[in-house]
């Protein structure tokens, strides 16, 4: 069945006042994860250099940071200590960028894709932290790969859509 013109502008028309968007294809969501663990391991390893180098100086390379783990001889302390920053840098990371961009991050910027809310509210910083607090969450990385929305879209009510605005 063929579709006239009109019956183009008329769902055109629909589609813009539902707000309706694509939601983003799961290779797109994939390499938004790849990407955004790229950024996180560069901005940790400044961060790392940076905690060492102000408090060591030239001699940083002493710091816990830089200690290599040596599986005969596991120093929790080490562990621990990266484990903190690690942790911190992830969440600051997700929810500076995507509190700051309405739901974006680079990897999302990159495939031009964004996080909006289900019902069509604006996106909030709120939205953005419930979606970080949700990454924490063990195993949520395998939800994407159970169900269609991650467990930090489906707990905070938002999808990842490709962005047409």
């Amino acid at each position: 069945m063929m579709m006239d013109q009109d019956d183009k502008e008329i769902l055109r028309e629909e589609r813009e006042e539902m707000n309706y968007s694509d939601p983003a294809p799961k290779f797109a969501r994939f390499v938004n994860y790849i990407v955004d663990w790229v950024a996180i391991g560069v901005i940790l390893r400044a961060v790392k250099f940076s905690l060492a180098y102000l408090t060591l100086g030239a001699k940083y390379r002493e710091h816990i940071y830089y200690k290599i783990i040596d599986l005969e001889h596991l120093d929790l302390e080490v562990i621990q200590q990266n484990l903190y920053v690690s942790m911190v840098v992830t969440f600051l990371y997700y929810l500076i960028f995507e509190g700051v961009t309405r739901g974006r991050t680079l990897g999302k910027i990159m495939t031009d894709t964004a996080a909006i809310t289900q019902d069509g509210t604006p996106f909030t910083f709120a939205h953005a932290l419930t979606r970080t607090l949700c990454r924490f969450i063990p195993f949520e990385p395998l939800s994407a790969l159970i169900s269609y929305l991650p467990w930090h879209d489906s707990i905070s009510k938002t999808a990842v859509v490709r962005k047409t605005w």
